[in-house]
């Protein structure tokens, strides 16, 4: 906002009247002219969004209340059903998948629950055969390559991870973002000692 005289730029505002179009009474620091100028704010709209929620086989629907002047990403934490949720995909009204997107342009939003553990896949490798089980881990549970690790009796080394954007040969991730791991069983001649016991978190063979 300048002044119209001197176009100086510091201006005092004297008298504000109105919500969404305001009339204003300023004082130019410069010059010291009184005058007018009139401004339309732009209030954001609500808009009512729907959200699918993801706990490990079930979803559930809801709807949540956000701003019109907003992007939303993958990765953001959402308020819903008095559940902490995390959006994992977002599809516009175009039906395409997006990483971010404006609230206005969103048709759906993919989250999964934070309420819940994270349920990730294993696989123990033995020579060929191989033995699948289902853990829910605490969302910050670590797991790198290399770890010794057991479940039951069988312990085995971590040797790759497929985690929600990739295949991982080296490194390590979080529960939260792991779809898989991948063990190599050891002899009982390996008396390196298990780094942590994952048996007390399974939930079913598969």
């Amino acid at each position: 906002m300048q002044c119209p005289e001197c176009e100086w730029e510091d201006i005092e505002i004297l008298k504000s009247k109105g919500k969404k179009k305001k009339e204003l009474l300023l004082q130019c620091k410069n010059c010291g002219i009184i005058f007018k100028e009139k401004i339309t704010i732009e209030i954001p709209e609500i808009i009512k969004t729907r959200v699918v929620v993801s706990e490990y086989e079930n979803s559930w629907k809801s709807f949540i209340n956000l701003s019109s002047d907003e992007y939303l990403e993958i990765g953001t934490i959402l308020y819903v059903n008095d559940n902490n949720v995390e959006v994992t995909s977002i599809e516009d009204k175009l039906g395409v998948r997006k990483v971010q997107c404006p609230v206005v342009d969103i048709n759906t939003i993919w989250a999964k629950s934070l309420e819940t553990p994270s349920r990730i896949g294993i696989s123990i490798d033995n020579h060929g055969t191989v033995y699948p089980y289902k853990a829910e881990l605490k969302h910050d549970f670590r797991i790198a390559i290399g770890d010794i690790t057991q479940i039951r009796d069988r312990k085995f080394e971590v040797y790759a991870i497929k985690s929600l954007e990739r295949n991982m040969k080296k490194g390590f991730a979080y529960a939260n973002v792991i779809k898989r791991v991948y063990g190599k069983l050891l002899s009982e001649k390996d008396k390196r000692k298990a780094k942590y016991d994952l048996t007390p978190f399974l939930v079913k063979r598969g």
